[in-house]
């Protein structure tokens, strides 16, 4: 008889170890799956930062090679107009792109049988004695036949552009009337515009811009394509 109680109580004695021990695993796996859970998300959290982070300094990394293009083109563009001023059609061939040449438009509406020069052409541009057809006047249609010195005067240095009043980077609006279509012809152009203001005396109708348009050449380096005249038209 003492022993039937005896082995009761070491059955009982087993059965209690064993459910503690069973609620002990128990709550071991779900510590550790709890950890883990946490452990997961905590990463997953590390990761979500860093790609925000990655995408930021993205971001401020091409506004920094946007600037510093913006920097660069307006430069050339600055030392273009004193070669302009000064007719150095000579060192303004350096500028010019050596697959696209430079091409010339009385309008910043480019025409489809625009003028274009060839790099090597544009040295001896101002003594080439022949006459072009650059376009059709406005207002009157007459077309503009020209040697290339007379369209320099009339249609490219034409005002003091060095001493502007102001000068826009990709401008968007035209100032007149007339369409502008640069990134038509030219979709990978950055441009420059000088504008001089017209004066009282002709209600400032007398304005002039000059717009230059650069692309990059196959080494990555920015070169001119295009000279824009700018006028008020009808």
């Amino acid at each position: 008889m003492k022993m039937n109680v005896y082995l009761s109580l070491l059955l009982a004695a087993f059965l209690v170890t064993g459910c503690q021990s069973g609620a002990e695993d128990q709550n071991q796996t779900e510590n550790t799956s709890e950890q883990e859970n946490r452990t997961e998300n905590e990463s997953t959290n590390d990761k979500s930062n860093e790609e925000v982070e990655n995408t930021d300094e993205s971001n401020e990394n091409n506004e920094e090679a946007q600037m510093s293009h913006e920097e660069l083109i307006k430069e050339k563009a600055d030392e273009i107009i004193t070669l302009l001023k000064e007719d150095d059609v000579e060192k303004l061939t350096e500028y010019v792109h050596p697959e696209k040449g430079l091409l010339f438009s009385p309008y910043v509406y480019i025409e489809e049988n625009a003028v274009t020069f060839k790099k090597d052409q544009v040295e001896n541009f101002l003594n080439d004695e022949k006459e072009y057809m650059w376009g059709n006047e406005d207002g009157s249609g007459h077309p503009i036949e020209l040697t290339p010195a007379d369209y320099y005067d009339k249609y490219v240095y034409d005002a003091s552009f060095d001493e502007e009043n102001e000068v826009v980077f990709d401008p968007k609006e035209a100032r007149g009337n007339m369409i502008r279509n640069v990134k038509d012809i030219f979709p990978d152009a950055h441009v420059v515009e000088y504008y001089v203001r017209g004066t009282e005396e002709y209600d400032n109708m007398d304005w002039k811009a000059l717009n230059l348009a650069f692309e990059q050449d196959e080494s990555g380096e920015w070169k001119l394509v295009a000279i824009l005249h700018d006028q008020w038209t009808i």
